[in-house]
């Protein structure tokens, strides 16, 4: 069984990094899509860090894994 989750990385007023997760996101999403979603995010000033608000995107990237249920 294959899963996924997208993960994107901002960066806070202090200049750490901020992740957030989603599993499972849609097989066909664009570039151009998540792009739009963070920088909604950081627009809408929706989530406030340890090192402040939300200030930049910096990254994203889907990551698919592989599990293999065992029976034992």
């Amino acid at each position: 069984m294959n899963k996924s989750k997208l993960e994107m990385e901002f960066k806070d007023a202090e200049g750490k990094k901020f992740s957030l997760s989603i599993d499972e996101p849609r097989e066909d999403i664009t570039e151009e899509e998540i792009r739009t979603a963070m920088d909604d995010i950081v627009a809408k000033n929706i989530f406030y860090t340890t090192g402040g608000d939300i200030v930049a995107p910096v990254g994203a990237r889907v990551i698919t894994t592989t599990v293999e249920e065992l029976e034992i």
